[in-house]
């Protein structure tokens, strides 16, 4: 009996003891994972579209237009609400919205720089996820214009964050691919 309490006792611990370090090894995997991936996540899809950068960019420096006209996320939240400062276009425009979570979230979008017929830049605010910033680029190509659009964030020692940043180009890309082929239907009719 007292050889049976003595071995159960041992065989608890042991167990126990396998299970810490099985635990211990995910932990130390998943931070090696987490911080052996980059610390920038970077993304960005083109399309050529048959028109000038004269006509393509007064769809890229207004907010407005870019919300109604061929953002992405538009269709995939209709009844997310939008709200926009007093500055229409161009550095300083500014616009938020709140719709559901696990379609378009909270958040915050600002430009920040505009060179006009070729590029805007804005930063964006994702409530409870972080800042990131995007660009549209316009330059001439053939017989139209390729309009790139990049999206960059710095995930700093966030590990989910570098994690996630990881499959940016899977999770955000086909987002990206449907606006700017939405701009390619509106500029070419």
């Amino acid at each position: 009996m007292v050889d049976n309490l003595i071995f159960g006792t041992h065989l608890k611990f042991f167990n126990m003891e396998i299970v810490l370090y099985i635990v211990g090894g995910i932990v130390v995997l998943f931070l090696l994972f987490a911080y052996t991936s980059p610390r920038i996540a970077r993304m960005n899809r083109s399309v050529q579209i048959k028109a000038t950068p004269e006509q393509v960019f007064p769809y890229l420096k207004s907010l407005k237009t870019f919300v109604d006209e061929w953002s992405p996320w538009t269709e995939k939240d209709p009844n997310a609400v939008h709200e926009y400062n007093d500055i229409a276009e161009g550095v300083g425009a500014f616009y938020s919205w709140k719709g559901e979570p696990k379609k378009v979230g909270e958040g915050e979008m600002k430009i920040v720089e505009c060179e006009d017929n070729k590029r805007v830049k804005t930063h964006l605010a994702f409530k409870g996820r972080g800042d990131a910033f995007a660009s549209w680029t316009v330059q001439e190509s053939g017989d139209g214009v390729k309009v790139t659009w990049d999206f960059e964030a710095d995930n700093g020692m966030n590990p989910m964050g570098r994690i996630f940043g990881r499959f940016m180009d899977k999770f955000l890309g086909p987002d990206y691919e449907n606006g700017l082929n939405k701009l390619k239907k509106v500029m070419e009719g």
